[in-house]
């Protein structure tokens, strides 16, 4: 077999440096997988974003990508966080209302986590993260997109994102149940999030809850 002279597609990945706490932003080669450049490495701790990717992962088989955008979605969905980090504390864990400033910062990750993706190799996830909180009713943020102008990959990080988010506890409130969750992300299909990703991801994660009870049994 010959020596992969690198000359085909490469994609963007990730590397997590356990003992540095940092994200590795790597151009990998599509045909023999090795990793070519780094781009660059960013402070960040992903473990509570691998359950994200899980479920933004199981909503794209859903919806029928193929496994190579299943990837990129796995990725996306795995750094699309990476601006939260950039944002300060006493904004993110305050109990109280924010203030429009406040709230205008908040609304910068998308732009802030786009930034951040800066290769050339990370042009789709780029696009995908900096519509993460687009809606289809065209009152998201920062485009105001409407309906199929949002990325399908980006509708699909907006819905598993909400879920995870919900389902979380937060200084301000406390995590929601799963059915709660759920039904929220039914109540605000069609407007705030793409119908057929929440139906996509109601379907996969009650598959993926089945084989947890039958593992458990």
């Amino acid at each position: 077999m010959g020596v992969c002279d690198h000359a085909e597609l490469h994609s963007g990945g990730a590397r997590y440096v356990h003992e540095t706490e940092e994200l590795r932003l790597v151009v990998v080669c599509d045909s023999c997988g090795e990793e070519l450049a780094e781009i660059e490495r960013i402070e960040y701790c992903p473990h509570a974003r691998r359950f994200v990717a899980h479920l933004a992962e199981l909503t794209a088989f859903e919806l029928g990508l193929s496994d190579s955008q299943v990837a990129q979605v796995r990725f996306a969905a795995l750094v699309c966080g990476v601006a939260r980090d950039q944002i300060g504390p006493e904004i993110l864990n305050k109990r109280g209302q924010l203030s429009p400033d406040e709230w205008a910062e908040v609304r910068r990750q998308p732009e802030l986590g786009a930034a951040l993706l800066n290769g050339t190799s990370f042009d789709d996830i780029r696009e995908w993260v900096l519509c993460c909180r687009e809606r289809p009713d065209g009152r998201g943020y920062p485009r105001g997109l409407v309906g199929s102008q949002i990325p399908l990959e980006a509708r699909i990080l907006a819905v598993t994102d909400a879920y995870a988010a919900m389902t979380s506890d937060r200084a301000y409130r406390l995590a929601r149940d799963h059915e709660d969750a759920c039904h929220e992300l039914l109540r605000c299909a069609g407007t705030q999030f793409d119908a057929d990703s929440v139906r996509a991801f109601l379907r996969a994660s009650a598959r993926r809850n089945r084989h947890l009870e039958s593992a458990a049994a």
